[in-house]
């Protein structure tokens, strides 16, 4: 399943980036920018962001936290769909970086810009110098113009009651720790998960299953599909000639320890017992379904798959106790016709 999105939300995102990299860099009252707060929201944050989302990709398989909180047990969403939807969150968060970086570069070339630190909690200058140079090791063995000194920390010290304005000519001589800072901790993240991303989805497309999916290429096998579905007649069969079957509960709760369920479970899981269940071959393949779900794609895949091996597969719905509307009941008749299925009385 391919993920597109469209062109303007590319565009909105390097533009969000470049008003927040403008924003950042505007002059306060006091006549320097808050260094810290601007390494915070450029750095800080889209750096503790890509670890958060870096752990959760490889944790894809869980429902998302919306759909755990709506309590829908039921949402799948296969790997290469999880994946594409990784890949694409990382590069609209690179855009908005490159956004940044941009207004940064820009700005940096047709202004003078004034870069001043200040912090309630932190009045050490040496505390502070033990921070920046805590964060500026990686690039200190090849950069060193990029590693502010103490001279430089004590010298743009900013105390907003008495501030210091005897000595602020190097006030702009911060700005190859921001740009580092932009690179390392922005920018380098993200290309990174967009590069495990991409990894990840050719690997998993050369290690796809081999079962052919249900798929229609043309408008005209479409067409042909639906000529054949109108000639095929639902064959019915009681419950007694499936007794021996194996009974498998799609998206439904079942009676026995014995029985498979899928479609709950999530994707990894179903794969697994699936792929197991068809290396025994059976013979009958029973599917319980609750009447109130509709017929996805993923159920008539698995099906397609059990018909390619020539297992003899039925259906039988779980009618709940409630009224329900009958075209509930049409719906799965015109699956089980589409895809040669058993229907059950």
């Amino acid at each position: 399943m391919k993920l597109q999105l469209p062109i303007w939300l590319y565009i909105a995102a390097l533009l969000f980036g470049v008003v927040m990299g403008v924003a950042g860099l505007q002059y306060t009252p006091d006549g320097r920018i808050n260094l810290m707060l601007i390494w915070l929201i450029w750095c800080g944050l889209p750096f503790i962001g890509a670890c958060i989302s870096g752990v959760m990709m490889f944790r894809r398989h869980q429902p998302p936290w919306l759909v755990r909180f709506a309590k829908l047990p039921g949402w799948q969403v296969d790997n290469q769909f999880q994946l594409r939807l990784w890949f694409k969150l990382h590069q609209l968060w690179c855009l908005v970086g490159v956004g940044i970086l941009l207004a940064f570069l820009t700005l940096l070339m047709f202004t003078d810009l004034a870069f001043g630190w200040s912090s309630t909690l932190i009045s050490d200058p040496d505390r502070i110098h033990s921070i920046v140079s805590l964060i500026s090791f990686h690039w200190q063995a090849y950069w060193p113009a990029a590693v502010p000194d103490a001279a430089l920390i004590e010298a743009t010290r900013f105390v907003r009651i008495a501030p210091n304005t005897e000595n602020i000519s190097n006030a702009g001589d911060w700005w190859p720790f921001i740009l580092a800072s932009l690179l390392i901790y922005n920018l380098l993240p993200r290309c990174l998960l967009i590069s495990v991303c991409m990894l990840q989805i050719k690997h998993a497309k050369s290690t796809e299953e081999t079962f052919t999916p249900i798929a229609v290429t043309s408008d005209a096998s479409m067409k042909l599909a639906d000529a054949d579905q109108n000639e095929i007649i639902l064959q019915h069969e009681p419950i007694s000639e499936w007794q021996s079957a194996t009974i498998i509960y799609w998206e439904a709760p079942t009676t026995t320890m014995s029985d498979l369920q899928l479609g709950v479970a999530d994707w990894e899981k179903d794969q697994s017992q699936w792929k197991e269940l068809l290396a025994k071959s059976p013979k009958q393949l029973l599917w319980k379904v609750d009447l109130r779900r509709s017929p996805i794609a993923e159920l008539a895949d698995k099906v397609q798959q059990a018909n390619q091996k020539g297992i003899k597969q039925a259906l039988l719905l779980i009618e709940p106790e409630t009224a329900y509307p009958s075209h509930l009941i049409l719906s799965w008749q015109a699956f089980a016709k589409q895809h040669q299925l058993i229907w059950i009385q």
